[in-house]
C-alpha cells in the first residue's frame, strides 16, 4: 500500500508538472504571437553593426553618436550627403567678427526627458567637449556664450573661421544639461535609446515628440557583430535586416541573392598609409623621405581594387574624400606604380638587397612594424606587404584584436606604417589635414604623424579663412604638401561604404560619412 500511495503521489505530481507545462508553453505561445502581432504592426529594424567601439572609448567614441551614430542627439548643424552646412539644433548662423559666430536656436524643442532644449543646454554641452579635449576646433570651457536663451555667440580659443563646417561632426551633439551621455545619451534626436548592453547591442525607439519629421519606423535594434563574415551570415539567415561594412570581396554574391541588395555610399572612405615619420627608436627608419616616397610607388592600387576588393573602390589618391575638394582635388597627383622607380630610391639612399630579398643598410634589415585599422580585410593587408617585399621591404603585421589595442599602439608610436580608414565625416576640407597631421591638433598620435612647418602655415591659413572657394584650394595645397612633397602619408585608394539588407527594407540611403547616417527615413515593406 505505501508503494501505491507513493506512485500515485508521484503521478498527481507528474500531472500537475504536466498541466503546468502545457500552461506554460500555451503561455508563451500567446506571448509569440502576441510579439508577432505587435512587430506586424509595429515592425522593428535589426541592424549588425560592427565593433561596439564605445566600451574602449577609442579615438574618442561616444555611446550612441560616434562612430555608429543611432540619431539620439543631433549637433547645431548637420552634414548634407554633398557635404554642405544645413540647419539642425540652429535654423540660422552669422559670423560676428572677432573669430565668434552667433547661432540662432530652435525653438519648441525638447529632449527625451521633457527638458526644453535652450541656449543653457548649448553651453553646457560644449564645456563637456572641451574638457574632453574633441576634435580640432580649438573650443574651450568659456567658448560659449548665452545671448539669450535662444542665441548663442561660439568663440575657439585660436583662429578658426570654418568652424559651422565642423560643428556638423556627431560629436558635437547636443545633450541636456546636466545628464551622463556616456551612459545613457539624452538628446532631441529622431530615436530616443531605451536600452544598451556593451558588446551585444543598442535598442532605441521613436521619439513621438520630435521637433522634425517623425521617424518612420518605431524601433531599431543595433546588434554589435564585430566579425563581418557573421554579419553576413546572420544577414542570410534572416536574423538581421541590414549589415553595415559588407565585405568587398562578397558584395557580388550577396547582390546576386534574390532576398537581398547591396547598397554603397559615395566615395568618403580613404585608405592610406600613415607613416610614423617621427618616431623614436627603433622606429626611425621613415624619416628617410626616398623610402616613403619608395612605399609610395611599391604598391599596384589597380590590382588591388580589381582583383582584391572585385573594383569595390575608386582609384582616389588623395587625404580627403575628392569631391569636398572640388575643382582643386587635381592638385594632389599621388603614387603611380612603379617598382623600378621604388627600387631606385631605395638604393639612392643607401639600402642594397641582401641574400633573403630584404634590403639591408649598416647592418640593419629593411623591416617596418605594420599595423592596420581591424576592420581592414586581412587580404588587403597581406596584398601591401606582398607588394613591399618585392621591393625588397619586410613589413611586418602586428595584428591586433581590437579596436582598442590598436588605438593605444598607434598612440603610443610603436609603429612604422599604419593602414588606416579615414572618413571625411565634416563639411570643412581641412578637417582630416588639421585633424592628424597638423601639429597643434589634440589628437595624441599627430606627433607622430605632422608633416611640418609649410604644411602647418596652410592649415592656419586655411582656418582663418572666410572664402570656402579659398578653403579648398588651400586644404588641396596643404594635402599636395603631405602626399606629393613630403610623402607624410601614402594614399591607396578611396572606398564606398558596403551595406548590405533585405528587400522588404526600403528608404535606406547610405550617407558618404556613415557617422551622418540617419535612420529616421527606413521602412519595411
Amino acid at each position: 500500500m505505501r508503494y501505491v500511495y507513493s506512485t500515485s503521489r508521484h503521478v498527481g505530481r507528474a500531472f500537475a508538472w504536466w498541466l503546468s507545462l502545457c500552461l506554460t508553453l500555451a503561455f508563451c505561445a500567446g506571448c509569440r504571437r502576441s510579439e508577432e502581432s505587435n512587430r506586424n504592426e509595429a515592425p522593428e529594424l535589426i541592424v549588425g553593426a560592427g565593433t561596439d567601439v564605445a566600451v574602449s572609448g577609442a579615438f574618442q567614441a561616444r555611446l550612441g553618436v560616434y562612430p555608429l551614430n543611432v540619431n539620439v542627439a543631433e549637433p547645431l548643424v548637420r552634414l548634407s550627403p554633398d557635404y554642405k552646412v544645413e540647419p539642425s539644433l540652429a535654423t540660422s548662423w552669422e559670423y560676428r567678427g572677432q573669430n565668434t559666430w552667433r547661432f540662432f536656436l530652435r525653438r519648441g524643442v525638447r529632449f527625451h526627458n521633457g527638458q526644453e532644449f535652450t541656449a543653457r543646454a548649448v553651453e553646457w554641452s560644449i564645456e563637456q567637449y572641451a574638457k574632453g579635449n574633441v576634435g580640432y576646433s580649438f573650443l574651450t570651457e568659456e567658448s560659449v556664450k548665452i545671448v539669450d536663451d535662444y542665441t548663442v555667440d561660439i568663440t575657439p580659443s585660436k583662429p578658426n573661421i570654418p568652424l559651422p563646417q565642423q560643428l556638423v561632426h556627431p560629436n558635437y551633439s547636443i545633450f541636456a544639461s546636466d545628464t551622463d551621455p556616456a551612459v545613457k545619451p539624452i538628446g532631441t534626436g529622431a530615436f530616443q535609446m531605451i536600452e544598451y548592453r556593451p558588446n551585444e547591442r543598442i535598442v532605441v525607439m521613436r521619439h513621438e515628440s520630435y521637433w522634425g519629421e517623425k521617424a518612420r519606423l518605431p524601433r531599431i535594434t543595433f546588434r554589435f557583430i564585430p566579425d563581418a563574415t557573421t554579419r553576413v551570415l546572420a544577414l542570410q539567415a534572416g536574423e538581421v535586416d541590414l549589415i553595415v561594412d559588407l565585405p568587398r570581396e562578397q558584395a557580388a554574391q550577396i547582390a546576386a541573392q534574390p532576398n537581398l541588395t547591396v547598397a554603397r555610399s559615395p566615395v568618403g572612405l580613404i585608405m592610406s598609409l600613415q607613416l610614423n615619420i617621427h618616431g623614436a627608436e627603433p622606429h626611425t627608419l621613415l624619416t628617410e623621405r626616398l623610402l616613403r616616397q619608395a612605399l609610395g610607388y611599391a604598391i599596384d592600387r589597380q590590382t588591388l581594387i580589381q582583383k582584391v576588393w572585385e573594383g569595390e573602390g575608386s582609384e582616389a589618391q588623395n587625404m580627403t574624400a575628392p569631391a569636398i575638394l572640388g575643382v582643386y582635388a587635381a592638385q594632389v597627383k599621388g603614387f603611380a606604380f612603379n617598382q623600378n622607380k621604388a627600387a631606385e630610391l631605395l638604393e639612392a639612399s643607401g639600402w642594397s638587397v641582401g641574400a633573403d630579398g630584404i634590403r639591408e643598410k649598416n647592418e640593419r634589415k629593411l623591416q617596418l612594424i605594420f599595423l592596420a585599422n581591424p576592420d581592414i580585410d586581412a587580404g588587403t593587408v597581406e596584398f601591401i606587404q606582398a607588394q613591399l617585399k618585392q621591393v625588397g621591404i619586410d613589413a611586418k603585421w602586428n595584428k591586433l584584436p581590437d579596436v582598442g589595442s590598436y588605438a593605444a599602439r598607434q598612440n603610443d608610436g610603436e609603429f612604422d606604417i599604419n593602414l588606416s580608414i579615414s572618413n571625411q565625416n565634416d563639411a570643412n576640407p581641412l578637417f582630416l589635414p588639421a585633424l592628424i597631421y597638423y601639429s597643434k591638433s589634440s589628437r595624441p598620435f599627430t606627433r607622430w604623424y605632422y608633416v611640418g612647418e609649410k604644411f602647418d602655415r596652410l592649415i592656419e591659413i586655411g582656418l582663418q579663412s572666410s572664402n570656402p572657394d579659398d578653403v579648398q584650394r588651400i586644404a588641396a595645397e596643404s594635402i599636395h604638401v603631405a602626399i606629393d612633397e613630403e610623402a607624410a602619408l601614402i594614399p591607396i585608394a578611396g572606398l564606398f561604404r558596403l551595406y548590405a539588407h533585405k528587400r522588404t527594407v526600403e528608404g535606406f540611403v547610405p550617407h558618404p560619412s556613415s557617422t551622418n547616417q540617419s535612420w529616421s527615413q527606413i521602412f519595411l515593406k
